[in-house]
């Protein structure tokens, strides 16, 4: 995929594009293609579907993301202006979603994630001594997608034979092409059987609780009511979505870009103090997460009239790739002292998640460079990237 596009024309007076984000492309090909059109525009409309206003100016995106009277989060899929499912929280304005965001807390402070580390380490050094020997391999398939979801998964009290069929669903439902799924019946098929699991799963609960996350929440009330099964429904649903998907990605992107670049692997491995910035740096660079958001009223956002109901696309990559907002800004500069991206969101929806995927990321890369310090890509692979959440196809390398 080329990251120029041609314009078709306009749109009430804005430039107009045959963009389609779903579709996949070379390596940081859809991160090269956001550093371009903000460079052009402010803003453009998506022919694509019905269409829908695509905001590339960094300070409006970052405005947009805090503004949940305006931008609101009852849609956030850019070709759902009415979404055959509901992700709660994710798709509640506030103030339900305060209430929900502060019961969740609890599992997600930053103290409640520090008492899993040790687990967390325990889980990432087993992976890694598994494959340490091989000489080389899939890093994603074998380590980056398997970690995480474990931690998810344990979180949950989800049964961990089900990892496979876990991954599985969460492919079909993110990661198929047009090709592989025109008419999206693979993706409906695996939603529906995401669906169903849950429901079973709840069920359990009820009967018989646990000490897991899913099993204290049966217990949460919300305005003095007990949650009934569909939000709960709900809740596990956005869960899914959240917890399966986003840490992998970045994963693979660190490890990509620390085999890319020798020196600053070397010195990580030399200076571990520097991961921490590494990662945020990481986050920042390889920015993957495209959010979108439906106007509630009438509003101007980077040019762009957009009317109440329609459907606005901010990606992150314009802010965290601002060369206005930060210096060098394609580069991952561990001495950085500003790090101060968006890589995990803006304002009130903000990544309820973010302490626990930095944790799961500065100790894949700690752990990942105590076993394997030295490592390249292995020769003659053709990377590629999905459309949607910009991850890797796969990562495969030696040592």
């Amino acid at each position: 995929m080329s990251t120029t596009l041609e314009p078709e024309g306009t749109h009430e007076g804005v430039p107009a594009y045959h963009f389609d984000n779903r579709l996949g492309g070379p390596v940081l090909s859809h991160q090269h293609r956001w550093d371009e059109m903000s460079r052009a525009h402010s803003g453009f409309r998506s022919t694509i579907a019905q269409g829908y206003w695509v905001v590339t100016d960094g300070p409006a995106v970052q405005r947009a993301l805090q503004d949940w009277e305006t931008f609101s989060s009852t849609s956030v899929t850019a070709l759902e202006p009415n979404p055959r499912f509901l992700w709660i929280p994710e798709m509640l304005d506030p103030p339900l979603h305060g209430k929900w965001r502060r019961l969740l807390g609890k599992d997600f402070s930053p103290n409640a994630v520090a008492a899993r580390e040790t687990e967390i380490r325990r889980v990432a050094a087993d992976l890694i001594d598994a494959v340490r020997e091989t000489g080389g391999t899939d890093v994603l398939d074998a380590f980056a997608r398997r970690f995480p979801t474990l931690i998810f998964m344990r979180l949950m009290g989800l049964p961990e034979e089900d990892l496979a069929t876990f991954l599985a669903w969460v492919h079909s439902i993110l990661h198929l092409s047009y090709a592989e799924d025109p008419d999206g019946a693979r993706q409906i098929a695996a939603m529906n059987e995401v669906s169903d699991y849950f429901e079973e799963q709840i069920a359990l609960r009820r009967r018989e609780p646990r000490d897991d996350l899913l099993s204290r929440a049966m217990t949460w009330r919300i305005d003095g009511e007990p949650i009934g099964d569909r939000d709960m429904h709900a809740f596990c649903v956005l869960m899914f979505q959240a917890g399966f998907d986003t840490v992998p990605i970045s994963i693979g992107w660190a490890l990509y870009h620390l085999a890319t670049h020798p020196e600053l692997r070397a010195a990580i491995v030399a200076d571990p103090s520097l991961i921490a910035t590494s990662v945020e740096e990481t986050l920042r660079v390889y920015s993957f997460v495209v959010p979108a958001r439906k106007a509630a009223k009438d509003v101007e956002i980077g040019g762009c009239p957009v009317r109440a109901g329609e459907m606005v696309m901010l990606p992150l990559a314009v802010t965290n790739r601002d060369p206005a907002r930060f210096e060098n800004p394609l580069e991952v500069d561990p001495h950085r002292e500003t790090t101060n991206h968006v890589a995990f969101g803006s304002g009130p929806h903000r990544c309820l998640g973010s302490h626990l995927a930095r944790l799961e990321l500065n100790v894949a890369v700690e752990e990942w460079h105590k076993r394997i310090p030295d490592y390249r890509l292995t020769p003659g692979q053709e990377l590629e990237q999905h459309g949607n959440m910009y991850g890797l196809k796969s990562l495969r390398l030696a040592w």
